[in-house]
């Protein structure tokens, strides 16, 4: 065989192996600068934000035409980034471009889409956003956060039934108890009831609601008014009391009813004790405030003295007005009071009031601070301005 065939077979493969190796190297170096543009793109983008040209880093990171898996968070961040500043209709527009790349993963595309739904919630294109979480409760890895979305729109727009529907499906989703949430839905479908003129329906709703939450306090309430409507008294008396001694705070709100329902009822001694007994309970001065009022009517100096003895205890602006307004009404004079008391009341009063507020964060307190302890800025204490500050 001849010679220079012998060589063209031995020098075959050693070609073929060196083109491979130039390929090879090749397309590493056509990658590499590729990767390298991308990187120094990101950069360039990023450079942007941190110089306050979020235009023109939109313009970079939009024309980074691959969003793939390696890509994805950091654009979804990005679009998160756009949506904190308060600039949704940035966000919009990057979130809807993410969405709009055909090699993005089901996991980033839907997370996208959850984003998406958000930035529609902040700018408050709620249709737009039910819509979107509508579609996505469905998919069983994002359906939690999607009904949750939806159970906030459906609240905003006051679709109260929706929200019970909602709440429904995030106790199934994720085993969370919603039946005080779901109980707080029903009332409000009672008080459109109630204020509509329909008892009947407003009643129906309200024992739904203490079906899914038996110590509902809203609940009772709301029918305790609903009987006042009616001049049931004892009826309305029975559920006020109850709400009160579910919740005693909340006496500062039906104290006032609850006295009207027992003066009809000609029985005030009755709500003495009970008031009597709430107190000992109750961290407000309500109950104390109404037992102060009612006694006044027949023994003027002793609830007098009873109401000065609670203030020494609990003292608060609210219960010093009463003090004097019960003193002036019934031709009590102030200098029957020990001096010392009073000035002992209004230094426990003061005692716990800031005087001093910074107007960058909001810290205060009784000391000035050229530095805020909070916020770190620098002479933004100023005095406390209103009744009980400077």
């Amino acid at each position: 065989m001849p010679e220079p065939f012998w060589l063209a077979l031995v020098l075959l493969p050693a070609a073929a192996l060196a083109g491979w190796w130039a390929a090879t190297r090749s397309y590493k170096r056509e990658e590499r600068q590729h990767r390298q543009a991308i990187s120094s793109n990101y950069f360039r983008g990023l450079n942007y934000l941190l110089n306050e040209q979020p235009d023109k880093a939109i313009e970079v990171f939009l024309k980074l035409a691959e969003i793939n898996t390696e890509t994805a968070e950091t654009h979804l961040a990005l679009g998160n980034l756009f949506r904190r500043r308060g600039e949704v209709d940035k966000a919009i527009r990057f979130h809807r471009h993410i969405i709009s790349r055909s090699n993005l993963s089901d996991q980033h595309r839907f997370q996208a889409l959850l984003e998406l739904g958000e930035d529609y919630m902040r700018a408050g294109l709620l249709d737009r956003a039910e819509k979107l979480f509508s579609e996505l409760t469905d998919d069983g890895r994002y359906s939690e956060v999607a009904v949750q979305n939806l159970l906030s729109i459906y609240q905003q727009e006051k679709d109260w039934k929706s929200a019970i529907v909602q709440a429904r499906k995030l106790r199934q989703v994720c085993g969370r108890d919603t039946s005080s949430v779901i109980a707080q839905f029903h009332c409000e479908l009672a008080a459109e009831a109630a204020q509509a003129g329909d008892s009947s329906t407003a009643r129906h709703q309200l024992e739904t609601a203490r079906g899914h939450h038996a110590e509902c306090t809203r609940a009772y309430l709301l029918e305790a008014d609903l009987d006042v409507q009616e001049r049931r008294w004892a009826d309305a008396a029975d559920k006020y009391q109850k709400a009160c001694e579910l919740d005693p705070d909340i006496t500062v709100l039906v104290v006032e009813s609850l006295s009207d329902c027992f003066s009809e009822l000609e029985c005030e001694t009755v709500l003495l004790d009970w008031l009597e007994r709430l107190i000992t309970r109750g961290s407000t001065l309500a109950p104390v405030l109404a037992f102060a009022a009612i006694r006044a009517e027949s023994d003027p100096s002793s609830a007098i003295h009873f109401l000065l003895g609670q203030l020494q205890k609990r003292p608060t602006a609210r219960g010093l007005y009463q003090l004097l307004e019960l003193m002036h009404r019934h031709g009590h004079r102030i200098d029957e009071i020990d001096p010392a008391l009073l000035r002992n009341l209004m230094h426990r009063l003061l005692a716990d009031q800031p005087r001093f507020r910074c107007r960058q964060c909001g810290f205060s307190g009784q000391t000035w601070h050229w530095q805020c302890p909070s916020c770190r800025e620098w002479e933004t204490t100023r005095p406390v301005i209103g009744v009980l500050g400077e």
